[in-house]
């Protein structure tokens, strides 16, 4: 004996609105903490990429038995004090002065690391490494610092970068001197 009837098979409207309410609320609770992964991601990122650099430099002045000088620039071919997060250039420094002559070998630039103020009192002008591997801020005196980096809208997750006198970075949550960073962002 057959069944005569077709049975129909799907979703009913009350089904199909209360599964796309949940999913908007859970997307909502989701944003916020995918906002926060992306900003603490780009600011690794752009950690990394000033210490690659660090660690670049060092090898190219030891390799080369010759300072090789990182500064900071806004357009990528002369040092430009204090603007870190416009890019930096990193190049053979034969006069030892710090500062891009028209002679001197460009080794590798790094653009411009967007939604981030990067700072440092000791290196704000430039610093090199000797041909021993140890780092020199622009006085001459100073044989370490830091470099604080602060997400622009976000001033409470600031890292700093620690360059120790034998020139090897290190990230901490911290200053070198034990307080915690400031992001006085403009």
């Amino acid at each position: 004996m057959q069944q005569s009837g077709t049975r129909q098979r799907g979703f009913t409207l009350g089904e199909t609105l209360t599964t796309l309410a949940v999913l908007g609320i859970s997307l909502s609770l989701a944003i916020p903490g995918l906002e926060s992964l992306a900003r603490d991601n780009a600011q690794a990122t752009a950690v990394n990429q000033l210490v690659a650099t660090m660690h670049m430099a060092r090898s190219e002045a030891i390799t080369r038995n010759t300072p090789v000088t990182v500064c900071p620039s806004k357009n990528l071919q002369s040092c430009t004090a204090g603007t870190w997060e416009s890019g930096w250039i990193r190049f053979v420094d034969n006069n030892h002065n710090q500062v891009l002559d028209a002679e001197e070998l460009i080794l590798g630039v790094s653009p411009p690391v967007p939604g981030f103020i990067i700072r440092s009192e000791a290196f704000a002008r430039a610093f090199s490494y000797e041909p021993s591997g140890r780092v020199i801020a622009a006085n001459s005196q100073q044989r370490s610092g830091e470099f604080t980096f602060c997400a622009m809208g976000a001033g409470e997750s600031a890292q700093v970068v620690i360059v120790n006198p034998v020139g090897e970075p290190a990230l901490s949550a911290n200053r070198a001197n034990g307080s915690t960073p400031g992001c006085e962002l403009p």
